[in-house]
């Protein structure tokens, strides 16, 4: 038999699952009590309505006595008014051998047949009335003299009091039910709430993983029902962290592998004809920007790495001044003497390296590098005055899957090694219009 099936919202999360079943299961309870409490109430009221018949009954035995042809006698009625106005509720009827007494209040009714009844107690029953639906009786049989003849004593009153009774104590054991489940709702909604906080923990903890590969999960910090879940993933983690090494390893060993073969080519391009040279140049060129980016992915983490950048910056600017490009130059750092990024000064070396030299390949007479951190996070930016890139091809020259031959020798080839290089950090790289009308590259670290 298949489980019934729950709506969608229920699957997505599973506070509402809790409250759900937590709040369902509290109702079928209230309601089991609601329906309990009020049968209880009603049998202690019929206790109560017996013991009252039983009293009248008592008070009729007391005053009662046999006359000469052996018809019963009451030497003084009952005080209850009710037994002399018809039809009033309340009954009491003696019969004997010999004839009946009836209370004023039966009038032409008559009180029902009492059961057989064994032993000289009273009993009580419920039987339809003389002018009601359903009466309660109380009867007993007595014998006033050892040798005198079985009288039989009954008392019935109206039920309707205990009905009526019992419905009024339902719709006010209702109302305080319905509240109560309210007050329990709310606890279940705190349990719940309390009860998933260290769930929310460890997802505090596994998004603090993504961020930092070597970190972990807690492992006596959480309750024990959760610690086997700790454990499962801190085991995953340890081994995804071991097979991303072996695969950062083994791409690490491929790239230097690389360089050598295509040093030695870049060597022997000079015994080359001029455009076979040129093509030559052009594919070594893209050759090694795909193995330096490959070197970028895998190089070390950054986390726990600060570098000051503008020291290195400003060697940057010295090699690039040299240049023939840079010669004619006017190169402007701008950056903060305390800035930091969180990456390697050999990777940062690489960046800035790509960057200032595409910029300066690129720029009429200025490149200007600038940076600086806020609440948010760090930033730097190199612009230059020079044609720029088009803004309907930045997306194709940073876009993920383009191939570097696709992606420009001229203005991809730098951009991709950087972009590469910003992004194993946990930066961004975007492009954007230079204030000189150029293009600004800017890196971001949040």
């Amino acid at each position: 038999m298949k489980a019934p099936r729950l709506p969608a919202a229920f699957n997505r999360s599973l506070s509402l699952r809790l409250l759900f079943f937590a709040g369902t299961a509290i109702a079928l309870a209230l309601i089991a009590a609601w329906l309990v409490l009020g049968l209880l109430f009603e049998r202690h009221a019929e206790r109560q309505l017996q013991t009252e018949l039983e009293r009248h009954g008592l008070a009729l035995i007391t005053a009662l006595e046999l006359g000469p042809d052996g018809r019963p006698l009451l030497r003084e009625e009952p005080a209850d008014p009710r037994f002399t106005r018809p039809a009033s509720g309340l009954y009491w009827r003696i019969g004997a051998p010999a004839g009946e007494l009836r209370s004023r209040s039966l009038w032409d009714g008559a009180l029902p047949l009492s059961p057989r009844m064994g032993g000289r107690g009273w009993h009580a029953f419920n039987a339809k009335g003389p002018f009601e639906a359903h009466v309660r009786v109380a009867a007993r049989h007595v014998r006033l003299d050892p040798g005198g003849p079985d009288l039989l004593v009954e008392v019935a009153a109206d039920r309707r009091p205990v009905a009526t009774a019992r419905a009024a104590f339902g719709q006010e054991s209702a109302i305080f039910l319905a509240v109560l489940w309210l007050a329990l709702a709310a606890a279940a909604w705190l349990q719940v709430r309390l009860g998933l906080q260290p769930l929310g923990r460890v997802g505090k903890q596994v998004h603090a993983m993504t961020r930092r590969p070597e970190a972990r999960l807690e492992q006596h910090g959480h309750p024990v029902e959760i610690r086997p879940l700790t454990e499962a993933i801190n085991t995953f983690a340890d081994r995804r962290a071991e097979d991303v090494e072996k695969a950062r390893q083994r791409a690490r060993d491929l790239a230097h592998a690389l360089k050598t073969p295509i040093t030695a080519l870049r060597l022997q391009i000079d015994n080359l004809a001029p455009a076979t040279a040129r093509e030559m140049a052009h594919s070594l060129s893209l050759l090694a920007g795909a193995v330096e980016g490959e070197l970028a992915r895998t190089g070390p983490l950054p986390e726990h790495q600060s570098t000051a950048v503008r020291p290195l910056a400003d060697r940057v600017l010295a090699v690039v001044a040299r240049t023939p490009d840079g010669a004619r130059l006017s190169l402007d750092n701008r950056l903060p003497a305390d800035l930091t990024i969180p990456m390697s000064a050999e990777a940062v070396l690489e960046t800035l390296g790509a960057l200032i030299e595409n910029a300066a390949r690129h720029a009429r007479s200025t490149v200007r590098i600038a940076g600086g951190r806020d609440d948010r996070g760090c930033w730097i930016t190199i612009a230059d005055d020079g044609p720029g890139i088009p803004e309907a091809l930045r997306g194709a020259v940073l876009g993920r899957g383009v191939r570097l031959d696709e992606r420009g020798a001229r203005h991809g080839l730098g951009l991709a090694i950087a972009q590469d290089f910003v992004t194993a950090s946990g930066g961004a790289l975007t492009l954007e219009d230079a204030p000189e009308r150029g293009l600004c590259v800017r890196l971001y670290w949040p």
